[in-house]
């Protein structure tokens, strides 16, 4: 089991398309040499055994725990190879199962109403692919365009294998049904789709079955431009809102305690957002479940990577930011009444080399951001006064988030692919920020195995609504 065989004249290499490969899972020392080898791809300002080590802490997490997170290797399974000596490892790569909620257009539906003629939302199971490597002396060979090719269409059904070894599993220790991610798994023998965050482009993904998705953000300077200049912040915005107003901001962070409630809020005004794009558009509307142990893998890293930048300093628990405006509103007959505007932010940090030292390496991601429109009026008087409430809200959450950024050298708060909505917001919030269209980076791209098994031709039939930091990984 190898592709690497001593032959007159020099080693002999297997062609990618060569039916001897085969996409199978690694062995524990395989799995090691694997993270010694990409460490410098991915390490960042870990060394060597401390990258090993957060390897080994993420696959163990609330998410990825319990076959959550599979390794896969590209190895040669010749006759040839099967003489006792070591395989060699062409390619590899991870995945992550993740819960994923999808409407399909009515038109699609036999079953299309759940209350006033909403598209029934369905949940399903998708797998995030991450730590795409071929080992150095196999590059060039198109090897790991052979391991994605197989690995694409092996996760389409990989859920009924899924089931069949939980099955195994409970039957060989007499448990009863396991829950994954807090949820018990969708019953699905397929996949919804499998989705990746290319930093090569957007071309070789596509040309696999990943077409690219938006990939915009904007960054916010964590930093003023020069030291006499005043730090944004919260102090900053406090100090403007010293004026006369009639509304009262209410800050409340985001931690362990609370996740869990967001996650459960966003989920439902999440699941009715995506009916609506489903019937207003004629579209697939799709997107990851924002459930609290994806937001606790992104902590776990950040926690692990703190340790190390910062050793003897425990990681912070705000987390994220929750705002709150209330309104004093003028009601008929002349009574007050009053309104409250609620937005959201669950944030995480990511360190580059030498990160203690160099806080441009370093950025506060916001995961995800969440306006609350359970209070939302359509009236045009309310609506301006919605909009002033949401200024504050969306100013109060971003100013938090350079505070927090700042305070753990990050130099930039990064938010991705904002609404219609929040990019006014952005405009509006007067601080210093840029807009990038990723060419290169980080670039979601998603292979949709279509609803129920009925495929959808090239990624115009499904919308990624919620395409955040909070799905990456």
């Amino acid at each position: 089991m190898g592709s690497l065989a001593t032959a007159v004249g020099g080693p002999h290499y297997p062609d990618a398309s060569d039916s001897s490969l085969i996409l199978t899972h690694p062995t524990a020392t395989e799995k090691e040499q694997t993270w010694r080898l990409n460490h410098g791809e991915w390490g960042g300002p870990l060394d060597q055994p401390a990258y090993m080590q957060r390897e080994q802490t993420l696959a163990a997490t609330s998410l990825t725990a319990n076959g959550g997170m599979v390794h896969w290797i590209l190895t040669d399974a010749s006759p040839a190879q099967e003489q006792g000596k070591k395989r060699n490892v062409l390619a590899s790569c991870e995945t992550i199962r993740k819960r994923v909620l999808y409407v399909p257009p009515p038109s699609s539906q036999s079953q299309t109403t759940r209350g006033e003629g909403e598209g029934e939302v369905k949940e399903g199971l998708s797998y995030g692919i991450g730590s795409v490597y071929t080992y150095p002396e196999f590059r060039g060979r198109k090897y790991a365009a052979r391991m994605l090719t197989d690995l694409g269409a092996l996760l389409k059904t990989w859920p009924e294998e899924e089931e069949a070894r939980r099955k195994r599993a409970v039957n060989g220790s007499g448990s009863g049904s396991q829950q994954q991610n807090g949820h018990t798994p969708p019953k699905s023998q397929e996949a919804v789709c499998s989705a990746l965050w290319s930093d090569i482009g957007k071309r070789f993904y596509a040309s696999k079955g990943w077409p690219a998705y938006t990939s915009e953000h904007v960054e916010f300077p964590s930093f003023p431009p020069s030291s006499s200049s005043q730090s944004p912040g919260l102090a900053s915005l406090f100090e403007q809102l010293k004026r006369p107003h009639d509304a009262s901001l209410t800050l409340r962070p985001v931690n362990a305690s609370n996740l869990a409630s967001l996650c459960a809020e966003d989920e439902a005004q999440l699941r009715r957002e995506l009916a609506q794009h489903a019937r207003e558009t004629g579209h697939t509307a799709f997107a990851f479940a924002p459930e609290a142990d994806v937001f606790r893998w992104h902590w776990a890293r950040e926690e692990f990577l703190v340790s190390h930048v910062f050793p003897g300093r425990p990681a912070s628990g705000v987390r994220g930011m929750v705002a709150s405006v209330a309104q004093d509103q003028e009601q008929e007959g002349g009574k007050e009444g009053g309104k409250t505007t609620r937005m959201w932010a669950i944030w995480t940090r990511n360190y580059g080399a030498d990160a203690a030292a160099n806080a441009a390496k370093n950025t506060l991601y916001i995961l995800r951001l969440v306006i609350d429109n359970n209070n939302s009026s359509t009236s045009s008087s309310a609506a301006d006064t919605d909009q002033e409430a949401l200024q504050l809200a969306f100013d109060a959450i971003l100013h938090s988030a350079l505070d927090a950024a700042r305070a753990w050298n990050c130099g930039s708060v990064h938010l991705w692919n904002p609404t219609p909505v929040v990019q006014r917001l952005i405009a509006g919030c007067g601080l210093p920020h840029k807009s990038v269209d990723r060419e290169v980076d980080s670039i979601p791209s998603m292979m949709w195995y279509g609803p129920e098994g009925e495929a959808e031709e090239g990624r115009e039939a499904v919308d990624w609504l919620a395409n955040e930091k909070y799905c990456w990984c």
